[in-house]
């Protein structure tokens, strides 16, 4: 996983899901803080977690993770 480009597509994929990092962190049961740190590369997700965003942001996990290739 390319954490650099991670943290963009969390971000983004959350916002375009009109959720705000409180909101999405309600959803999965974790910390604020935690979001906050994802979104900012400080802190790696793990792959479960990785999933959990992608449910709730209604994408597939592979556009999170940068596996879509052209």
């Amino acid at each position: 996983m390319d954490v650099s480009e991670i943290k963009w597509n969390l971000a983004a994929c959350r916002v375009n899901a009109g959720l705000t990092q409180e909101e999405a962190a309600a959803k999965l049961h974790i910390s604020p803080a935690t979001i906050v740190a994802h979104e900012r590369g400080k802190k790696n997700p793990t792959y479960a977690q990785l999933l959990a965003y992608a449910q709730i942001y209604n994408v597939p996990v592979e556009i999170i993770n940068c596996e879509v290739r052209k």
